[in-house]
C-alpha cells in the first residue's frame, strides 16, 4: 500500500523512521514529552526493544520451538513489528492498545512492513487482553509489559497470559519511589522499602523482581530472573515463568532485606526481618531495603545466547554487548555495589581505575566484577573493610 495514501488515513501529520528493519509511521507532532502525542512513540527507549528481540531470540534457541508473542500496550506498534521481523522463531503476535488511534496507527504499520500474516491488534484494555488468553492452549510464551510507569498493575494478568516455561519482559519507568525518593509510593506499589544509596538502581531491579516472585506464586508459579539491566531513566527484567507450587516456594526463599551504614557503609544481607538495625562495624544505625530479591539478577547461559545473537547485528544499540557481558560478570556476585570514587573521597586516597580495583581484588583472593549499572561501580565479596585495605595498599603501591 502507498504510503503517502496510508498516512492521509490518520487525523495528524506523520513522519517515517527506521527501526531496527521496520519502516514506521510515527506522529510528526510538536510534543514536551512523547505521552502528549496523539500515539506514543518513544525513541529513547530503542535499546529497551533492542534486548527484546535478543530476548525472544535467545527463548527460541532454549525451547526449540516457534513462538507467540503478546505486546498489550502497542503504541505505534514498533516492538511487536521489529519482534516480528527481526526476532528469530516468531509464528503470532498480538499486540493490543486502549487508544483508537494508536491500534489505527499499528495497524497500518503492520500492512507497511507486510507483516499482516504475523501481527494481529486488538483495541482493548492491557488486562483484559491478557485475561481473555487465561487459557489452556492460549497462553503466549513471551508477555512483553513497557507502560508508562509501574508494571504492577498488569502483574497478575501477564502472568496469566504467560505459557509454562514462558518469558516475561517488565519495564519500569517510575524511578523515583525505586530509589528511595517517595519511599511510602515504593511500599505501597512494590510492596518493599528502597534505599536511596549509590546503588539505588540495583535495589530498583530487586524491588521489581520480588514483586514479581511475590505476585507469581500466588498462582503457584515460580520465577526466574534471566536478563535484567538499568538504563537511562528505566529498568528492564526478562524473567522465566515455570509452574509448580514447591519451585514458587523455592524462589520466596530467595526474598530477604538489605541492611545499609550511611556512616561506614557496611552492608548486610539478611533473608529474615532485622530485628536489629546497629552496625557490627561502627554502631550507626543501619538502614534497609526490601523484601527484595536476593539472588542472581541474571542467568549467565541465557546472557551468552543473548550476546551470541547481537554479533553482527549493528543495527542494535552499541551499548547492548557491554551490559550483558557485564551481566554475566555480576550474576553470581553478593548484591550491592560499591562506588569506588566515594570510598577513595572518605579515605583521603586519589581516585583510582575502576579495573586497577577490580584486578586488585581478585589479586587479593576476592570475586569481583564491574557492574553495568554504574561505570564506577565495582560488586565484591569483600567487605567494605577489606575494601579499604585493598584500596590503601594500590594507593601505597603507586
Amino acid at each position: 500500500m502507498d504510503e503517502n495514501y496510508i498516512s492521509s488515513m490518520l487525523p495528524f501529520s506523520t513522519r517515517r523512521i527506521r527501526e531496527g528493519k521496520a519502516i514506521i509511521l510515527i506522529p510528526d507532532v510538536e510534543v514536551d514529552e512523547p505521552t502528549k502525542a496523539p500515539v506514543f512513540y518513544n525513541p529513547r527507549m530503542k535499546m529497551n526493544r533492542d534486548s527484546a528481540i535478543l530476548a525472544v531470540s535467545a527463548l527460541h534457541r532454549r525451547l526449540g520451538r516457534s513462538l507467540s508473542l503478546c505486546e498489550p500496550m502497542c503504541g505505534t506498534g514498533v516492538r511487536g513489528i521489529r519482534l516480528a521481523l527481526e526476532a528469530e522463531g516468531v509464528i503470532g503476535v498480538v499486540m493490543g492498545d486502549l487508544n483508537p488511534l494508536a491500534v489505527e496507527m499499528a495497524e497500518l504499520n503492520i500492512r507497511l512492513n507486510a507483516v499482516s500474516n504475523l501481527v494481529r491488534t486488538r483495541l482493548l484494555d492491557a488486562n483484559l487482553l491478557l485475561s481473555l488468553h487465561d487459557r489452556p492452549y492460549g497462553r503466549f510464551d513471551y508477555v512483553d509489559i513497557d507502560p508508562f510507569g509501574s508494571p504492577i498493575p498488569f502483574l497478575d494478568s501477564a502472568i496469566r497470559a504467560c505459557r509454562d516455561g514462558g518469558l516475561l519482559a517488565l519495564t519500569a519507568t517510575d524511578m523515583p519511589p525505586l530509589c528511595g525518593l517517595y519511599p511510602e509510593v515504593c511500599l505501597r506499589r512494590y510492596g518493599g522499602l528502597p534505599l536511596r544509596t549509590d546503588y539505588c538502581h540495583e535495589v530498583a531491579l530487586r524491588l521489581l523482581a520480588g514483586a514479581l516472585i511475590r505476585s507469581a506464586a500466588k498462582h503457584d508459579v515460580a520465577t526466574t530472573p534471566l536478563f535484567s539491566y538499568s538504563a537511562d531513566h528505566y529498568i528492564r527484567l526478562y524473567a522465566l515463568l515455570e509452574e509448580g507450587a514447591r519451585k514458587a516456594d523455592r524462589c520466596l526463599e530467595g526474598l530477604g532485606y538489605i541492611l545499609h551504614c550511611p556512616n561506614c557503609l557496611h552492608r548486610d544481607v539478611m533473608y529474615e526481618y532485622p530485628s536489629s538495625r546497629v552496625c557490627p562495624r561502627c554502631g550507626s544505625k543501619m538502614m534497609f531495603g526490601g523484601p527484595l530479591w536476593l539472588g542472581p539478577l541474571s542467568d549467565s547461559e541465557f546472557c551468552s545466547e543473548m550476546l551470541s545473537i547481537v554479533q553482527g547485528r549493528i543495527d542494535l544499540d552499541s551499548r547492548l554487548p557491554r551490559i550483558l557481558r557485564l551481566s554475566m560478570e555480576e550474576a553470581e556476585l553478593p548484591p550491592t555495589f560499591y562506588h569506588i570514587d566515594v570510598i577513595c573521597s572518605r579515605l583521603n586516597l586519589s581516585s583510582l581505575p575502576t579495573e586497577l580495583v577490580v584486578s586488585a581484588l581478585r589479586e587479593a583472593g576476592y570475586r569481583a566484577s564491574r557492574t553495568h549499572i554504574h561505570g564506577r561501580g565495582v560488586k565484591t565479596e569483600a567487605s567494605i573493610a577489606e575494601l579499604e585495605e585493598v584500596l590503601r595498599g594500590i594507593e601505597y603501591e603507586r
